[in-house]
């Protein structure tokens, strides 16, 4: 039997589905420092799949909230050396795998008029749901524009799964 005709015979994998908020958990990390700089700052949120693999889109919803958990004004935008192109395709998450993103901001009032806005956590939105965690931030723009913070795309982490 030639090659091609068992390969048309095998059976395709079925699809992953889409992961759910409560097989997830997200954190931050900080990196000691590495996304301060030059007026700016920033973190890594990485999203661990506790529960069976699943699929979680590549670039979720994050909004930035205060102290009493209203939405921050800060609008997110993808990071200017990335360019538009086609839909990102979702991303596998392997149980036990996690994986990553990175948001950066103004953190220096560094426009001619300033203004701020003071961020105590940071939400993901995975599906129906949200994950959260804390995040001390200021972040700064210009009078009379959006404040803004940088999303980059979710990329899966090479490692072991935790156990």
């Amino acid at each position: 039997m030639p090659i091609l005709a068992i390969l048309l015979l095998a059976e395709p994998s079925p699809p992953l589905p889409p992961c759910r908020v409560d097989q997830l958990r997200v954190s931050l990390d900080g990196r000691d420092g590495d996304f301060n700089g030059m007026s700016h700052s920033g973190t890594e949120f990485s999203i661990r799949n506790i529960g069976k693999d699943c699929m979680v889109a590549a670039l979720p919803k994050v909004q930035l909230r205060d102290a009493n958990n209203r939405i921050l004004p800060a609008l997110r935008q993808v990071p200017r050396e990335m360019h538009p192109g086609p839909v990102m395709m979702p991303v596998r998450l392997a149980a036990g795998h996690r994986a990553a993103a990175e948001i950066r901001w103004v953190a220096d009032p560094v426009f001619p008029r300033n203004q701020s806005v003071r961020a105590a956590r940071i939400s993901v939105k995975i599906g129906a749901g949200t994950l959260e965690a804390p995040l001390a931030a200021t972040l700064y723009g210009a009078v009379g524009k959006p404040v803004t913070f940088e999303q980059t795309p979710l990329r899966a982490m090479e490692g072991m799964a935790a156990g």
